[in-house]
């Protein structure tokens, strides 16, 4: 199994940046991320598992519309 930790300020930062976008794309408002933890993901054959930590900060409607076109 391999594993990997983001800690790198700049590499979270493009990762939340990616997260924003598609959020952004799915309810056409762009919310604020910010990383809690380190990104974990690990390898194990043809299986990934990421574990994320982060907070959201975006409008009630917003998220309100995020939840009804995930759902």
């Amino acid at each position: 199994m391999d594993e990997m930790n983001i800690r790198s300020a700049f590499l979270q930062d493009a990762a939340a940046n990616m997260i924003e976008k598609v959020i952004s794309q799915k309810i056409g408002a762009r919310p604020e991320i910010q990383f809690n933890d380190p990104i974990q993901m690990s390898y194990d054959g043809d299986k990934a598992k990421v574990h994320l930590n982060f907070d959201v900060e975006l409008k009630k409607e917003d998220l309100e519309m995020l939840i009804k076109k995930l759902v």
